[in-house]
């Protein structure tokens, strides 16, 4: 047995070729079996991560520093529209305050010059240019009005001038962000507030460079347990991210059993049936925290990683090159061929 396995040579790479005659693996007890073509349109699972749909929320941003005076809600309340969230005291908006009901109370008055002053100009008492300038002052006037409206309208606050300001929850749904005490800094340009339907969720799958082609918008999206349709995916990106090398498709997702924040698997019925090699349990390895099989050639093996597409009860699923329905691999005496790969000697 030593002497035969003397004869294996030995790798120095995590991948390589195994050199290994038919009469030694025979003598050695390896043996072979197929692989098999699956075409399926069930691809997964996948791992996706649920959050609420900023699509059905509303998020509230301050672009001036603020802080809490008073917190009537927190997260995971269910408010009504109209309902006062919290009191917020901010300098900066209470300048604007002030400015806005000033402007308000200005464009009132200069509306109704320009409204006096057009007719002036058509009854040809005035010149275009004296018209022109009172319409020219009141647009002016509205468009900053609009400008401090929009802040205001953002940021959920009604504005006041009493030295307090109120948040007003713009629709009805449940809280999924807040500030968590009194006193609390709003951080500017960034969510203070976020009101969502809490039935209406989005999963964000992670989907393997090789896979981005097989899913298409508007497939089917099935729960973890793959037993009933939970969703549809209504994008999929075509870039890999570097960190995850993974590319995301996102679905819209109805399950009570789902929580925002979790991570979770998935399938996805797939529009264009993906063909994928199935490789047998029996063959896979693990080497060098990689799955591997052992690739029957004309030499003896070759140690091959395994880009695996899909996880099922008889094996995995891939797609790569240099695997096809003719390969046969290692489905026995895998110790062995794992050892030579090592550099360790058996006795």
């Amino acid at each position: 047995m030593r002497s035969l396995l003397v004869l294996l040579a030995l790798t120095t790479a995590a991948m390589a070729q195994i050199t290994i005659s038919d009469a030694q693996i025979k003598k050695l007890g390896i043996t072979t079996g197929n692989v098999s073509v699956s075409s399926t349109a069930l691809i997964g699972p996948l791992i996706a991560k649920i959050d609420y749909d900023e699509d059905k929320s509303k998020s509230y941003f301050l672009d001036q520093e603020a802080s809490v005076i008073s917190l009537n809600v927190r997260q995971g309340d269910h408010v009504q529209k109209g309902q006062t969230l919290c009191t917020i005291a901010s300098p900066s908006l209470m300048a604007n305050s002030f400015e806005l009901k000033e402007l308000r109370n200005r464009y009132g008055a200069m509306q109704n010059n320009a409204a006096k002053d057009a007719t002036l100009y058509k009854e040809g008492v005035i010149s275009y240019r004296d018209y022109q300038s009172s319409a020219l002052e009141a647009s002016a006037l509205r468009s900053r009005i609009s400008v401090l409206e929009s802040q205001f309208s953002i940021a959920g606050v009604r504005a006041s001038t009493n030295g307090t300001m109120n948040v007003i929850a713009q629709k009805s749904g449940i809280v999924t962000d807040a500030p968590m005490a009194v006193a609390e800094k709003i951080t500017p340009y960034q969510p203070y507030f976020r009101i969502s339907d809490s039935n209406a969720m989005v999963a964000m799958i992670n989907i393997s460079p090789s896979l981005i082609s097989s899913i298409s918008k508007g497939d089917t999206v099935l729960s973890k347990d793959n037993s009933h349709p939970i969703g549809t995916i209504f994008s999929v990106s075509p870039s890999i991210s570097g960190s995850t090398n993974s590319a995301i498709a996102v679905a819209r997702v109805r399950d009570p059993q789902l929580r925002a924040g979790t991570t979770v698997g998935l399938f996805v019925s797939a529009s264009k049936p993906t063909t994928s090699i199935l490789i047998p349990a029996p063959a896979l390895a693990q080497f060098g925290g990689k799955t591997i099989c052992f690739i029957r050639n004309s030499a003896g093996f070759r140690a091959q990683e395994l880009l695996i597409s899909a996880t099922t009860k008889e094996g995995v699923l891939v797609r790569q090159k240099g695997i096809d329905a003719n390969t046969k691999v290692a489905v026995s005496g895998l110790v062995i061929l794992k050892g030579a790969m090592s550099g360790l000697g058996f006795e």
